[in-house]
């Protein structure tokens, strides 16, 4: 078979069988795409890996017509010098994750995925760290605060007290714990710890804002609201010993899609809107990052009594409410 041949049903290179289809393979259709599993066993194989790793370099530069990379080009990119073998790692990856066009093979959204998350180190073992304090400060007490580091997970710590978040995977005077894999962290915990810091809570920031809004930041799903109350909040000597934390409400949110989700305050996913914009403005919070973070979640709040739910704000403007529901609806107080 020439390097140029069509990639069909071809046979496992280990098996016994010479046969190599020449049928090109089905459009996949949503009924036949893999289960999530067999996804990750995709890259699980070193060739295939390669293969969707060119084609992801391929479509991050240039413009569509260039996205294409024919067979003989892109055998010699990933290095695999039997071309059946080849023929059969790349007709695996047909469907779901690559498209073959007239010009040559072309990586899909699904396979994109694959590699970011690759590429990002989400799947690998993140070694724990702590900076040095930093000019930005606890809203609880106002004491310097440092950058850890541990499970995965960026907090903002205080230097001072026990923080708003007690529970035992987080580090002692946690104010927030936020998911970034190893490569986004890189060596910023010791070398640039409040750019990480703002970084990742502008990001926060920006997803509370959209689950908000109803739709979730990574796959545009619908999401779940739900308001959390602690009907015997006492945070008076640090963390509710009832729900662990220094806040009595927060909303869980999770996309009915793909799961994504988390525990928000309710502010900040209110606070693109009037009079919650107006009043990060007035605290002079200008850019999404820590402060913008630490001032919503900083803000006096309690739940109001009654049959939907609703926590009151008292902003400098005034007291105003918010609804937690599909769209979270902010309420003004009559």
């Amino acid at each position: 078979m020439s390097d140029d041949a069509p990639l069909g049903d071809a046979p496992d290179p280990d098996s016994k069988s010479g046969v190599t289809g020449e049928e090109e393979p089905v459009a996949v259709g949503r009924e036949n795409r893999q289960p999530p599993e067999d996804s990750f066993a995709v890259v699980g194989n070193e060739t295939r890996l390669s293969i969707l790793r060119v084609l992801h370099e391929r479509a991050s530069i240039g413009d569509r017509s260039e996205y294409s990379v024919p067979f003989t080009e892109l055998r010699e990119a990933v290095g695999e010098p039997d071309s059946g073998k080849f023929s059969y790692h790349l007709n695996q990856l047909l469907g779901e994750f690559v498209e073959k066009r007239p010009e040559g093979y072309a990586i899909r959204y699904p396979g994109k995925e694959l590699v970011r998350t690759v590429e990002s180190g989400a799947v690998e073992a993140a070694s724990p760290a702590v900076s040095e304090p930093t000019d930005a400060s606890c809203y609880l007490c106002g004491a310097p605060i440092a950058v850890a580091y541990t499970n995965g997970y960026v907090s903002a710590q205080c230097t001072s007290c026990s923080g708003a978040l007690g529970f035992d995977y987080m580090p002692e005077g946690a104010l927030s714990s936020i998911p970034a894999p190893p490569a986004a962290v890189g060596t910023d915990v010791d070398a640039a710890p409040e750019e990480l810091l703002n970084r990742l809570h502008g990001r926060f920031c920006h997803r509370a804002r959209m689950f908000g809004d109803g739709g979730c930041p990574r796959c545009g799903g619908r999401v779940d609201a739900t308001l959390r109350a602690c009907s015997s909040h006492d945070d008076s000597d640090g963390h509710c010993d009832e729900c662990g934390t220094a806040l009595p409400a927060t909303v869980h949110v999770s996309c009915e899609v793909c799961s994504e989700g988390g525990i928000v305050p309710p502010a900040a996913m209110v606070s693109h809107r009037t009079p919650f914009r107006e009043a990060l403005a007035a605290a002079g919070v200008d850019r999404l990052g820590y402060d913008a973070f630490a001032v919503t979640a900083g803000w006096p709040l309690h739940v109001v009594d009654g049959d939907e739910p609703v926590v009151e704000y008292d902003l400098p403007s005034g007291p105003v409410r918010i609804l937690v529901d599909g769209d979270t609806t902010i309420r003004p107080v009559e």
